[in-house]
This record gives C-alpha cells, sequence and structure tokens, in this order.
C-alpha cells in the first residue's frame, strides 16, 4: 500500500543562466511542482529554492533548510522536477533519501522519472538513477575537458572570457592592440630597469592610461609582468602551447623579469623580517586570525588511519610569542579542517560572482581619532592585565579571565569598525573585474584560486562557530 501523502515540501534548484533558458529556470520548476500537487490533490505546504546553486554538493542554503524541516517533520513528502535537481551527486543523492529522508519518514518523488521512494520500485529505481545522473555529469565534464585541451594544443586562446590588456579578441582569435601593446612593453622595459611596481601604477595613471576601462592598481601592472600569455604561448591546466597569438615581449625578457620579480621580493621579505609571501603553500595563510586571542593561523598535518590531514590552527595554543595570556588562560580557539575551511571561503566568493551587485561604491566615515583612541586605551588594560595578576596574587583566575575575554571581544570589534572606515585596498570595479576572470572560481586550480582569494580578502576573524570576513572593497 503506497502511503497516504498530506503535506508536501517541494525544492527547485537552477545553477546558470544555460539552464534557465533550457526549461530548468525556478520558476518553471514551481509551476511545474504546483500543476502536479493540484492535479495529485497533495498540499504543497512550501517550496524551497536554491537559484544559482550548483548540484555538485549540498551545500546551498535552501537544501540546508529542507533537510532541517524534513528532520522536524514539517512534511511528509519531498517533490522535485528532475532528479538532478535534488544533486548531480550519487552520494550526496543516496545520502539525503537514505540517511535523511527514509529515517525521517519522509518520501522522495521525483516528477519527471516518475517514482516515489514510498514504493518498493521507487527504491530500488533511485539508487540506479542516481549512478546514470552521476555518469552523464562525469561524461559531460570529460568532453569539455577534452575539447578545452584540443583547444589549447591548437594555440588558440584560453581566455577568451578575459583577454589579456595588449589584445582584443574576435573571431576566436587574439589580436595585438597597438597602442596597448605598447604600454605592456613598456611596463616591462620599466621594471628591468629599476622602476618598481608602484611607481610605473602611478605614471601610467598620472598619464591617463586606463587598464582595461579602469585605473592601474599595484595588481593589475603586476598581473601584467605575471602573465606568460604575452610571450605566445597559451597554457592550460599547467601545460604550455604554442599560441596563435603575436607575441608582446620575448621569452627572455619574461624570464629576466621573473628573476627580478623574486630578487625584490626576498630583498623586501630579508629587510621587514618576514615570512616570503610568495612562499606560502596554503590558501588562507597570513589571511586567518584568531577571535580569542587575536594570534594568526598556521597549517599542521597529522596523520590517520585515512591518510595525512590538514587542519589549520591557532599559533597562540604552540607558540609562547603570540600575544595571548596562555600561562594563565588557555587559547579556546579549536582546529578548523583546511579543505572545509576552505571550501567555505570559495563559496563566499562564488556567491559575488553569482551576484556581482553586492559590491558597493566606497562611503566610508574618516573619522577614526575617537576610535583610535578608545583601541589605545583597550590595550593599555590588556597590558597591564598580566601585570595585575602577578602583583595580587588574591586575584581569582576566573575573574582574570572573564576580563581578558571582554577585552579581546572589545578589541576585535573597535579593530574591525576601524578597517570599515578605512579606504578599501580594492576599488569595486577592479573588484569586479577580479570575479569575473571565472564563471566559477571552483573550476580555478589551487594556486588561482589562491591568488583570487588573497586579493579579494584582507582578513579572516576565526571563531570556533563562525567566521568574519574582512573584504578588500566594500560590501
Amino acid at each position: 500500500m503506497e502511503k497516504q501523502i498530506k503535506q508536501v515540501a517541494g525544492y527547485v534548484r537552477v545553477s546558470t543562466m544555460e539552464q534557465a533558458e533550457s526549461g530548468y529556470s525556478i520558476d518553471e520548476q514551481v509551476e511545474k511542482l504546483t500543476a502536479y500537487c493540484k492535479a495529485r490533490d497533495w498540499n504543497l505546504t512550501k517550496v524551497y529554492k536554491d537559484p544559482g546553486f550548483s548540484g555538485s554538493n549540498i551545500n546551498r542554503p535552501g537544501m540546508e533548510k529542507l533537510v532541517s524541516d524534513a528532520k522536524s517533520g514539517y512534511f511528509d513528502t519531498v517533490l522535485v522536477y528532475k532528479l538532478d535537481r535534488l544533486s548531480r551527486s550519487q552520494k550526496d543523492t543516496l545520502y539525503l533519501i537514505e540517511d535523511i529522508f527514509n529515517k525521517y519518514n519522509v518520501a522522495f518523488v521525483s516528477l519527471s522519472e516518475n517514482f516515489d521512494t514510498s514504493t518498493a520500485f521507487g527504491k530500488a529505481m533511485i539508487g540506479i538513477l542516481s549512478v546514470f545522473a552521476q555518469l552523464e555529469r562525469e561524461q559531460i565534464r570529460e568532453r569539455m575537458t577534452m575539447g578545452k585541451v584540443g583547444r589549447a594544443k591548437s594555440g588558440k586562446a584560453m581566455n577568451w572570457s578575459n583577454t589579456p590588456f595588449g589584445y582584443t579578441y574576435r573571431n576566436d582569435q587574439m589580436f595585438v592592440d597597438e597602442f596597448q601593446g605598447s604600454i605592456v612593453k613598456r611596463i616591462y622595459s620599466d621594471y628591468l630597469n629599476g622602476v618598481s611596481i608602484t611607481k610605473i601604477r602611478d605614471h601610467l595613471n598620472e598619464e591617463g592610461h586606463l587598464g582595461k576601462d579602469i585605473n592601474w592598481s599595484y595588481r593589475t601592472v603586476r598581473g601584467v609582468l605575471d602573465n606568460e600569455t604575452y610571450t605566445g604561448i597559451t597554457k592550460y591546466r599547467g601545460q604550455t602551447f604554442p599560441g596563435t597569438h603575436q607575441a608582446l615581449i620575448s621569452s627572455e625578457i619574461y624570464e629576466q623579469t621573473q628573476a627580478e620579480l623574486k630578487r625584490r621580493q626576498i630583498t623586501a621579505a630579508e629587510m621587514s623580517n618576514n615570512p616570503r609571501p610568495f612562499r606560502a603553500k596554503f590558501m588562507l595563510s597570513g589571511l586567518l586570525r584568531c577571535g580569542y586571542c587575536t594570534a594568526s593561523f598556521s597549517v599542521l598535518k597529522s596523520h590517520t588511519k585515512h591518510g595525512p590531514h590538514r587542519y589549520y590552527k591557532c599559533n597562540s595554543r604552540f607558540s609562547k610569542k603570540a600575544f595571548t595570556l596562555r600561562q594563565y588562560g588557555f587559547c579556546p580557539s579549536c582546529n578548523h579542517d583546511m579543505k572545509e575551511l576552505e571550501e567555505y571561503i570559495l563559496s563566499e566568493i562564488h556567491k559575488l560572482q553569482l551576484s556581482p551587485g553586492l559590491i558597493v561604491p566606497s562611503n566610508r566615515n574618516s573619522d577614526v581619532g575617537p576610535l583610535k583612541d578608545e583601541l589605545k586605551k583597550i590595550e593599555s588594560q590588556q597590558a597591564k592585565l598580566i601585570d595585575l595578576y602577578l602583583d595580587s596574587h588574591d586575584l581569582p583566575l576566573e575573574r582574570l579571565n572573564e576580563r581578558r575575554d571582554k577585552l579581546a571581544e572589545q578589541h576585535t570589534a573597535i579593530t574591525a569598525k576601524l578597517n570599515n572606515m578605512a579606504k578599501p585596498d580594492v576599488e569595486p570595479a577592479e573588484a569586479q573585474q577580479l570575479l569575473s576572470k571565472s564563471d566559477d572560481i571552483f573550476s580555478l586550480e589551487y594556486d588561482q584560486q589562491k591568488t583570487l582569494v588573497k586579493q579579494l580578502i584582507k582578513q579572516i576573524t576565526v571563531y570556533n562557530n563562525k567566521l568574519d570576513i574582512q573584504w578588500s572593497f566594500d560590501i
């Protein structure tokens, strides 16, 4: 006997504009689910929506709310237009059905495939269909990869969506823009003649030369110096192929420039006694700060029965040099799985790629004097806190820890305000240009993701149950 269905929750998802144009738009899915429920005399209580989210994983706000409500018993059936709207991953599909829906007595119905898990046949078919959905996705990915490799081998440009400064793109080819090309050559020449990147930037802006329709910045000048495309080659997935476009500089000049960039970085690092930033192996190195003791984070590796495991860990938990009252109170920060933390940051950037309108023009208050004075008072109180404990052995450790935590929270809050009032490192137009370099940051290589993260994010304050991201631009 089939399960008597009364309360139905609809779920709809679309990831790209192409899917919407192919009949998978949110509104069209809702319309089909509504009509289906009406025909079956089912009560469609709510529709959970995830517009602009990929089906490759289940880390989506609408899906998370659906799972939460399923556990709370708000409905007895989940209805989708098509199986891949739930997930394109076999593992995730079976997890949702077996570990969530079945466990909490919720049936799953897919309209297009015409089955539901309240029947024996439906339970058998769901596993089979999810396998084919996964297979189809992998085949599409394989065909796309083969097509891109073939394009790269033929020498065609792989960055047609973001043509490098100095070139124009038409008829599936890159052509030299004579004026912009002369600026590219000048940038390389000036740098090898000892001019700093900052000076090159200032000179170009003073002369009124625009870079890709916006003023030049340190990052855009550095991007020109780093771009091997100017030597006449094209790259894909770490492989280099001869390009069909005209070179603007020779390979020798490019190699000399890379050597000079590295030499200047080493010199600057040694003068400032700081770790060399270009050697940072991990995406969030140098960006993370503990929300409890303000210390930085490092990556540690442990070995488990499943193999090596990396995680980010607050430095004050094993370094005596970091600022913390470690002798009298242990920093409560926990370890954070490296992969999970990095994927969360990438997902936040991906949301901005999908909604670039969230980036707003800078409009900040420059009156920071009172806040700076208040910050100095807090820092003075923090410095005196240890002395207070040493001079007064009657002071309970619990009170000391409470006072320490309160001062740390105040310090973090005021610092955040000051950072928000400062001029942004990246202007809105530049931020949008950086985000447009790829339609999906998850499709980039790790090093490319790392570069983009460090350009877009100034600092990440880490707590045990939340993250505060300080962007390099206004949002």
